[in-house]
């Protein structure tokens, strides 16, 4: 699942640590029970992987998208990776209908092609075609200055249109597809296609016949000009972040093939699968629209390659959130599943005046609280256990007659729709305590330091390599050992300072002898005394190519 940063006028946060035990409200102690509970919290979404307001953060403080991404995908690389292949996007998914019509965007354009079996049609923007599900078909009709043509029906249809990179015959300069379900209207914003191709595909459901709506195109660029998914506003490198990272996602999606009930590798984040949002031709033509575009060229590394997350060599499933609380969370603490590029890791750079989700306040009634928990009342409430990012673990009602029910923070979070898991406080009371201060305005924030090597984790001999991350908070002159497990003791083979940004790079000239695995880590050292040290990662030399 993927999350966007929610817009609007930004307000800032300071998430403090409160210490001690939950303890009863004098209301509660008195046998009464409070009329609301106000729910204090942080963030908006599951808050695993790459914070987009995180990479905002970064950005100002002058980190390049490579580094942001780096930071939030632990033991990952980012290195050039094909990309021009097609990626099928699920726009309208087992619906009862479609329509489309053609639009002209550039003078000569608006030519459109509609083939059904062995019929194949052109047109122009004046005629709107529709197709009807049936089983195991789809009818396709013609509508042209009132008149209505049959053209047939057959197992899908498939509809090209001019300016394309296969227009069929459908000749002519830039043009648009308008694509509307069967309540929809094309006279509204959005649902317009600049590239590649639409298939109509029939599916059978409980419901009976509906019809699948994919725009096959290029992940290259195609695919990654109609991700929407931050403000065009932004620092250049947080939206290069966030292209690499959609790609990433994209990659990952081609690589598990097509999903029957769609047709399609993604949905357009309206979906059943919850992907990234596709906006097709709204984002690049939406106001300063070129930045982002710009934004898709910058990770561009050929023609035919663009800059992706790997680990172990493969695309990963990039998960992003808008923000966090102050640290991401784990895969396994969100979902149960453990993946070694999904860990908790520092996002304080999410936590700052900018982002209106860094602070928000939630008043839930007595009685819906009551309800929430299955409870009569609810006298006290409190949160016991929460992960290693903050995010609530478990929380605790009990009512005025002293019944106690616990739920996990994940139901919590479901049946009050929260933002986030990150509750920072119930009226004022943080339970278990967030465990680390976290601010946007010069409080403490942990120190944490990431190790990301590149440009690969199994080198050829002789080859060279690259450590490089980042103290966070950026500090410079913060002392980074890297060491090498040896005979089961880490000793340090080499000694950098941070930069200004807090970044740091060791280069390894040559990776030998092949067949050698090393195991390595940094650590970060203040005043003499280690304040924080990176996840272990193990890299292997292979021989060179005979």
């Amino acid at each position: 699942m993927v999350a966007s940063p929610a817009p609007g006028r930004l307000a800032g946060f300071l998430a403090v640590v409160l210490a001690g035990a939950l303890v009863a409200s004098p209301a509660a102690q008195a046998g009464e029970v409070p009329p609301a509970f106000a729910l204090v919290g942080s963030g908006w979404g599951h808050g695993v992987g790459l914070s987009q307001w995180g990479a905002y953060g970064m950005a100002k403080e002058g980190m390049d998208a490579t580094t942001i991404v780096s930071h939030y995908f632990s033991n990952t690389e980012v290195i050039a990776t094909p990309d021009d292949m097609d990626i099928r996007v699920g726009v309208l998914i087992q619906v009862p209908g479609a329509q489309v019509r053609s639009e002209v965007l550039e003078a000569g354009g608006g030519a459109i092609e509609v083939t059904v079996g062995g019929t194949v049609v052109v047109g122009g923007p004046a005629d709107v075609f529709t197709f009807t599900p049936g089983d195991g078909s789809v009818s396709v009709q013609r509508s042209l200055d009132g008149v209505i043509t049959d053209l047939g029906s057959a197992t899908s249809a498939t509809v090209h249109w001019a300016g394309t990179r296969a227009p069929g015959t459908a000749a002519g300069a830039a043009t648009l597809l308008n694509v509307t379900g069967p309540k929809g209207r094309f006279n509204t914003p959005g649902h317009r296609y600049r590239f590649g191709y639409f298939d109509m595909v029939p599916v059978s459901t409980s419901a009976g016949p509906r019809l699948n709506v994919v725009n096959s195109v290029r992940v290259h660029d195609e695919y990654l000009y109609g991700i929407s998914e931050v403000s065009n506003s932004w620092p250049a490198a947080a939206m290069q972040a966030q292209v690499i990272a959609a790609r990433s996602y994209a990659l990952s999606k081609v690589k598990h093939g097509v999903r029957k009930p769609c047709a399609c590798h993604l949905d357009d984040g309206d979906g059943p699968y919850s992907d990234q949002f596709f906006t097709g031709w709204a984002k690049a033509s939406s106001a300063s629209g070129n930045l982002w575009v710009d934004a898709v060229n910058a990770t561009h590394a050929s023609e035919t390659t663009g800059l992706a997350v790997l680990y172990a060599g493969v695309p990963i499933s990039a998960f992003y959130t808008s923000s966090t609380g102050g640290m991401t969370q784990a895969s396994k603490d969100a979902w149960g599943g453990a993946l070694p590029f999904a860990v908790s890791v520092d996002d304080h750079w999410s936590l700052i005046p900018q982002n209106t989700n860094a602070s928000w306040t939630v008043n839930v009634p007595q009685a819906r609280m009551a309800a929430v928990f299955g409870l009569p009342d609810v006298g006290v409430l409190g949160i016991t256990e929460r992960y290693t990012s903050g995010a609530v673990k478990k929380i605790r009602a009990t009512a005025s007659d002293g019944t106690a029910k616990e739920l996990s923070g994940t139901a919590f979070l479901t049946r009050l729709k929260l933002k986030s898991p990150y509750v920072i406080s119930v009226n004022g009371d943080a339970g278990v305590p967030v465990a680390v201060p976290v601010t946007a305005s010069g409080a403490t924030a942990p120190i944490t330091v990431s190790m990301n090597i590149g440009p690969t984790m199994t080198p050829k001999e002789g080859s060279s390599l690259s450590f490089r991350g980042q103290v966070a908070p950026a500090t410079a002159g913060i002392q980074v050992d890297r060491q090498m497990l040896v005979d089961g003791q880490w000793k340090t083979v080499a000694t950098k300072t941070t930069k200004a940004n807090g970044s740091y790079l060791f280069k390894v000239k040559k990776a030998v002898p092949a067949g050698a695995v090393y195991s390595y880590r940094v650590v970060a050292f203040q005043n003499g005394a280690a304040v924080a040290q990176s996840a272990e990662s193990v890299i292997t030399v292979l021989p060179k190519k005979p």
